[in-house]
């Protein structure tokens, strides 16, 4: 029994990591900003099918707005609308249907690209019994047949809590 207690302790010890010791010390700047400090993010599940019981069954592994897949698709996407909107030849009415049209279709084109970059796994989806590959052509696939998903994706971003390792 004092050999589990020993391990126990052990285990907890090694657990408490650089994210433990920001929080312990009430969030001590210096311990946040440090070059080594280990990062406080992690992925988040969301699950979009479950079983009989409620149970995960399948979902999509993604990372947080403070990602580098984040950043380069909002940066990517931001350009694009900004080099748009100075070329006249371009530029969208918006005061009519078919201009209000193309910008609700331009952002859904965003909130799709944001998704897509911000999946890093696919924890439960298999086909002939092996994992799927996370890939564009399938995340379009599925985003374009049950687009609720994609506004899980885009929903869970939003939350902080879902991606802190502390």
């Amino acid at each position: 029994m004092n050999a589990i207690t020993n391990t126990e302790t052990t285990a907890v010890a090694t657990a408490h990591n650089a994210a433990t010791a920001i929080i312990d010390a009430g969030f001590d700047v210096d311990l946040l900003l440090a070059p080594d400090a280990a990062p406080l993010e992690k992925t988040f599940t969301v699950s979009v099918l479950f079983n009989e019981n409620g149970d995960h069954k399948a979902g999509f592994e993604i990372v947080s707005k403070n990602s580098e897949q984040y950043r380069a698709v909002i940066r990517a996407t931001s350009v694009t609308a900004i080099k748009r909107s100075q070329t006249k030849k371009e530029q969208i009415d918006a005061k009519t249907d078919a201009g209000a049209g193309t910008l609700f279709d331009l952002g859904e084109d965003r909130n799709q690209k944001i998704a897509m970059a911000v999946v890093v796994g696919l924890p439960g989806f298999v086909r002939a019994g092996q994992p799927v590959p996370v890939t564009g052509a399938f995340l379009k696939a599925v985003f374009d047949k049950f687009p609720t998903w994609q506004e899980k994706i885009l929903t869970s971003l939003e939350a902080d809590a879902n991606f802190l390792a502390i």
